[in-house]
């Protein structure tokens, strides 16, 4: 009889292990790191973006070209700071004021998926991010055009 109650034991701590990983605090984190790279878009602020970004990172959109075939296009770490410090954007909606929102959707053991919408692009990211010496950088990228 212990010995079954040892291994349901075992067996709620494995399936429960990925809860652990995940806290409030890292939350908040992700969530300041994904502000940081959406505002720090919009707002031309270069030191916001690169708080975000990690030096390896990839981001990555589907484009179609004139004759229909898509192709996948790459943008870097040094290309996505360039873009932060010249962009001037298009204001979609400029009625409205900024507002960008992040869903999380796991966070497990160092690393996280989220999605970042805003109302001034016309595009979403879906991003996953990892806790690198306490801190959390976003590495890989796909997005889309929402038009």
């Amino acid at each position: 009889m212990k010995i079954s109650h040892v291994i349901c034991v075992v067996i709620m701590l494995v399936s429960t292990s990925s809860l652990f990983g995940q806290t409030k605090s890292d939350s908040l984190l992700i969530k300041e790191t994904a502000l940081n790279y959406i505002e720090g878009l919009w707002t031309n602020n270069y030191e916001r973006m690169e708080k975000a970004i990690h030096p390896e990172l990839a981001k990555r959109v589907i484009r179609k070209d004139d004759k229909g075939n898509y192709r996948l296009s790459n943008m870097g770490y040094s290309e996505l700071l360039f873009y932060t410090k010249t962009l001037t954007p298009k204001d979609e909606k400029p009625e409205e004021p900024f507002k960008a929102d992040v869903i999380i959707f796991d966070i497990a053991s160092d690393i996280a998926t989220i999605k970042i919408t805003q109302n001034k692009y016309s595009f979403f990211d879906y991003v996953q991010l990892g806790k690198i010496n306490g801190e959390w950088k976003m590495i890989n990228w796909l997005w889309a055009n929402t038009k």
